[in-house]
């Protein structure tokens, strides 16, 4: 018995109660070098750079987040980046909202009913309540190089090209993120209802608009 006790009081103060520290976690940096949490940078043989990279200014970050609220002279659309992006008079960014974009995104107009939205500079037509839409801004498509190209072509242009918010369904809201995950009009670019409201505040019809591939 008095064995037992001992082999016990061993196992306590032996090894069996030290603590074990975990492995180091290994950082792995720029140029493919993995270093030790333990293991000082002096230490290193090679100079490491940790690079963060900047976000663009069309990088969006959330549906819309509105930055300043100013006069607006340019609403900048990037389709390959489905974003939005009002700029003012020194090209500061006044807000930035995730859109959706034709259910034909890749390529910029060219005929009626091909489900494209446009690329160019356009000017704003009309702004407006819709039914269908909540709201909407119809733009100057086409303008004079889309007809060219079209008749070129032997197409009709089409018409009818604005931002417009969503479907009665979704007019609280609810719906945003899955609505904004897909390209689902045909050739507008729509974003969200709070979205739109921010760009209605923000603009008139001198504002310019550009929409780039």
């Amino acid at each position: 018995m008095k064995n037992y006790v001992w082999i016990i009081m061993l196992m306590v103060l032996g090894g069996c109660s030290q603590k074990v520290n975990p492995p180091p976690v290994p950082i792995v940096l720029e140029h493919n070098v993995t270093i030790e949490n333990n293991v000082s940078l002096e230490e290193q043989e090679e100079e490491i750079v940790v690079v963060v990279p900047e976000l663009n200014i069309f990088d969006w970050q959330q549906n819309d987040e509105l930055i300043k609220s100013e006069k607006a002279v340019k609403m900048v659309v990037v389709k390959s980046k489905r974003v939005l992006v009002l700029l003012n008079t020194e090209g500061d960014v006044l807000s930035r909202h995730r859109i959706s974009l034709g259910d034909n995104p890749v390529g910029t107009k060219l005929k009626r009913g091909d489900k494209k939205t446009p690329e160019g500079t356009y000017g704003i037509r009309d702004i407006r309540g819709d039914k269908k839409y909540y709201k909407e801004i119809l733009i100057s498509y086409p303008n004079a190089e889309d007809k060219k190209r079209s008749k070129d072509l032997g197409f009709h242009p089409g018409s009818g090209i604005t931002f417009h918010a969503q479907v009665p369904w979704n007019w609280n809201g609810s719906g945003d993120d899955y609505t904004l995950s897909n390209d689902w009009t045909n050739g507008c670019l729509a974003l969200t209802n709070h979205g739109m409201d921010t760009v209605l505040a923000m603009i008139d019809k001198n504002t310019v608009v550009e929409i780039r591939e």
